[in-house]
């Protein structure tokens, strides 16, 4: 919960704004300097100044300066105004009681001063200008429409160098209307960056209590940044975990990455086992560390390191996150990228001795893209890889191991057949070869494919305002493939360890040959498929949106030799999204000649503006885990919203998860949220909770 980030946004956004005001300079004669007012501007003998009372209003060039009374001294060319005054400064727009300022050099003086960039307002004793630099006095910051315990940020004196474009504070106090609630010796920075955050949070998990924490982000320099984390739990201690990030970017390249740690001294009576059934140790902790980096154009090197101490300390400590980091990768990988063709090192190892993992030391590959050679129309494409693969056990003993050098080949010529037909004969060639503990093996393939594609368009002149449509084009494609793979040549096949072995994938598998990355349980096999799609697209000003897609793919006959995990697979997809406010998705899987569902998933997502907001969804995986999802809001007024969430599982519905949230914004800043929610039949959260939280800034 970030409880200052806006207010420091705002005020490099106000600086900023300040800094985009002209210094007028010396006045010259084409600056003319009117003043005039409600009744007749006199000339005062005893002060030597030029007198404008009531509604006074003072123009010099860009300057626009109102108030209750102006005085004018034209030998200085300086003007002193009184009551609701109003400085007009190019972009730069003040409300004061008191102000006086030096028409040629902009230079200025304002007293009790109010300004407002929406949606904020700065209230300030005193904000001066000379010489470029711009101080402000005993200001604070804070929303439009003050509530009495609304947040907001006091400056004892804020200083902006205009020349250098950045800022300092000093004195900042953190307040809840007008009760401090933290304190801050200094701030500085750039303008448009955020110099400083800091958050506080509080609630209650059933399995680590009820806990207090804060945190903080700070800004080292234009190019990185540091966080900090400090969280007490009731049952189990001081949870610490600082992160720094860093990201530059150059003419030829750019360097990006992270590091994070967290340390906790577990003193919970239960802290369960891991993934191996283990007990928990009492020191958890975790470091996480990724970097992807380009450089001199054409060279990338990208590195990441999970470790955990233990298989649950980021599932119990990070459970916001959890869910995109249930696997952990362990890699580094230095790449150079030619405009056809790469060559790349790749090493893969185990960090954590709690998961199974399969380990390459090193891979070096090298990819060749289709091109021509020897006739522009002939085009080769070339792959090679050789790599060292172990397969490690969740304890760390290895299992298998194997060296494997992988060479493939391709050749293929299309030939324009007419009419949007387009065929494609090609043949593949692939050798493995494994350097094993006993003796080697090897093998080798063949393939022979043939592809033939038909796709055509029409274009039709539609309009619907309401549907916001300007011209209409129609996507159609037709494709029939054919694979048949051979083995031509091997040795001690039987000796070769299934490591590097493939998964069952959710989506259209590939059928080429050389597309099998994961080749360790290769075998040969052959297949007819048909692919059939529609795209509708939409023309919107310059560019276009895609309003309907639909593919359908059907693997009409399929034949193994040794009946190993290939099927022949039914695959559809289909995307509709006719206005914002619409949008379906689906997609499946199907084994036909088993029957089996492998993927069957949808969601429907409808707005009724602001007001309504409902999604649902369906995911079905190999005949288990059939589960629907419910989502929906509904907003009872500016101030109140209702939001919910239900999920059902199984033939006989179980409902493994549901959450009621009743969402109040008392004001700007503030926004409550109260919630009860239920979640049975996981392996650790298994709960009722009721929570109510706070978040500052969340508009």
């Amino acid at each position: 919960m970030k409880l200052v980030t806006c207010l420091f946004l705002f005020l490099a956004a106000y600086l900023r704004l300040i800094a985009e005001t002209p210094n007028p300079g010396p006045n010259n004669d084409n600056a003319k300097t009117i003043l005039e007012a409600e009744k007749e501007v006199y000339f005062d003998e005893k002060i030597q100044r030029l007198i404008a009372t009531p509604n006074a209003r003072l123009s010099s060039g860009n300057l626009l300066l109102t108030a209750d009374r102006i005085e004018y001294d034209r030998n200085r060319t300086m003007a002193f105004a009184r009551g609701q005054v109003t400085l007009t400064d190019g972009t730069l727009r003040l409300l004061a009681q008191d102000l006086e300022i030096n028409l040629g050099t902009g230079d200025f003086k304002a007293l009790e001063v109010k300004a407002g960039f929406y949606p904020w307002v700065t209230e300030g004793r005193e904000i001066t200008r000379e010489n470029d630099l711009i101080t402000s006095k005993d200001s604070s910051f804070y929303l439009r429409g003050r509530h009495p315990l609304e947040p907001n940020l006091g400056v004892r004196q804020l200083t902006f160098d205009q020349n250098a474009s950045s800022f300092t504070g000093k004195g900042v106090t953190l307040r809840v209307g007008s009760k401090k609630i933290g304190k801050l010796p200094s701030l500085s920075g750039k303008l448009g960056q955020n110099p400083f955050g800091y958050g506080l949070h509080a609630g209650k998990r059933d399995r680590l209590g009820w806990y207090l924490g804060t945190e903080g982000e700070w800004r080292l320099s234009e190019s990185m940044r540091t966080q900090g984390e400090l969280t007490a739990y009731e049952k189990r201690g001081v949870f610490i975990s600082p992160r720094i990030d860093w990201e530059t970017h150059g003419d030829d390249g750019f360097q990006r990455g992270s590091v994070e740690n967290g340390w906790i001294r577990d003193q919970g009576n239960d802290r369960g086992v891991d993934l191996r059934g283990v007990s928990i140790g009492e020191r958890r902790n975790y470091l996480h560390a990724y970097s992807v980096n380009r450089f001199r154009e054409r060279w990338r090197f990208a590195a990441q390191m999970e470790w955990d101490e233990d298989s649950e300390v980021f599932r119990d400590f990070r459970r916001d996150r959890f869910q995109n980091n249930q696997w952990n990768d362990h890699f580094g990988e230095l790449a150079y990228e030619s405009d056809n063709w790469t060559l790349s090192t790749l090493t893969r190892w185990q960090a954590n001795k709690h998961e199974a993992m399969i380990e390459q030391h090193p891979s070096v590959r090298f990819d060749l893209a289709p091109t021509p050679w020897p006739h522009p129309k002939i085009y080769n494409t070339l792959s090679f890889e050789f790599g060292g693969f172990r397969a490690k056990d969740e304890t760390g003993s290895l299992v298998n191991r194997a060296k494997r050098l992988d060479l493939g080949y391709q050749i293929q010529r299309p030939i324009n057949l007419g009419k949007g037909f387009t065929y494609t004969p090609f043949l593949s060639y692939r050798l493995q070869d494994y350097s094993l503990d006993g003796p080697d093996a090897m093998r080798s393939w063949g393939e022979w494919g043939n592809d033939l594609h038909y796709a055509m368009h029409g274009d039709y002149a539609i309009q619907n305002e309401i549907w916001k449509i300007n011209g209409l084009r129609h996507i159609l494609d037709f494709s029939i493939s054919h694979r048949k793979i051979n083995r031509l040549d091997s040795e001690r096949t039987a000796l070769i360890p299934l490591i590097d072995n493939s998964l069952i994938d959710l989506n259209m598998g590939p059928t080429d040959l050389l597309d099998k990355l994961e080749s360790d349980d290769l075998e040969p096999y052959e297949v007819v498929r048909i692919g059939w799609g529609n795209h509708l697209l939409a023309r919107v000003g310059e560019s276009t949106r895609e309003l309907l897609s639909v593919h359908l793919f059907q693997d009409l006959w399929l034949d193994t030799e040794s009946g190993n995990d290939l099927q022949r697979n039914f695959h559809a997809g289909v995307a509709v999204h006719p206005a914002r406010w619409l949008s379906l998705w689906g997609q499946a899987k199907i084994d036909l000649d088993r029957g089996e569902t492998i993927r069957n998933s949808m969601s429907a997502t409808i707005r009724d503006g602001r007001i309504n907001e409902f999604e649902l969804a369906y995911f079905n995986y190999k005949s288990f885990s059939d589960q629907w999802q419910f989502l929906a809001s509904h907003r009872i007024s500016e101030r109140k919203a209702l939001h919910g969430a239900l999920r059902l599982q199984g033939d006989r519905p179980k409902i493994p998860y549901w959450q009621i949230t009743l969402e109040y914004r008392p004001s700007m800043s503030w926004a409550w949220f109260f919630a009860i929610a239920e979640r049975t039949g996981t392996a650790k959260e298994n709960e009722t909770e009721a929570t109510a939280s706070v978040r500052l800034f969340s508009f």
